[in-house]
């Protein structure tokens, strides 16, 4: 009969935890982990993996990052944008950065109600919780979008915007 191997690890598995791969960019670094997923499962992330041309591993750390980020902050979901992965709201399409764009110095949740009558109280909670456990991300979409103007976008792709006087 074939032992479990529960709590007992072999020497290759101790040096594959203590192995660490660096990404660029700042990013955390990744830790080698092993576990057993159903086929099925396995073959959705495959065929995500190919139609993202990403690797499986990528594919499923950017959807156990947005589970985890969507069962923290409730009413909060992950959608594909020209910018890449967006938070957004729940029943609304709103990015969480356009909700908090104007109000993230005071988070005052009875000016955002007033400037989006559309949302219910639960929906700007969920925006205000996500902002505050994810600042730097959120700022960032913020940024990214003051810095499209007109002019920025003429110069990037000359001819797409006219400029009338």
């Amino acid at each position: 009969m074939r032992s479990s191997g529960r709590g007992r690890k072999t020497a290759f598995q101790n040096r594959a935890v203590n192995r660490k791969e660096v990404k660029p960019s700042g990013q955390e670094p990744r830790v080698l982990t092993t576990m057993r997923l159903r086929r099925s499962l396995r073959k959705d992330l495959e065929a995500t993996a190919a139609r993202t041309r990403r690797s499986v591993a990528d594919v499923a750390q950017e959807l156990l990052d947005e589970a985890l980020r969507m069962r923290q902050c409730p009413g909060i979901y992950f959608a594909d944008e020209p910018s890449g992965r967006t938070a957004k709201i729940g029943g609304t399409g709103l990015g969480v950065w356009e909700v908090v764009r104007d109000f993230s110095r005071d988070q005052n949740s009875g000016r955002i109600r007033k400037a989006f009558p559309q949302l219910s109280q639960a929906q700007v909670t969920a925006a205000l919780m996500y902002y505050s456990r994810y600042r730097d991300e959120v700022q960032a979409k913020i940024d990214t979008n003051a810095a499209l103007t007109p002019e920025s976008i003429e110069r990037q792709y000359p001819g797409l915007v006219q400029f009338t006087r």
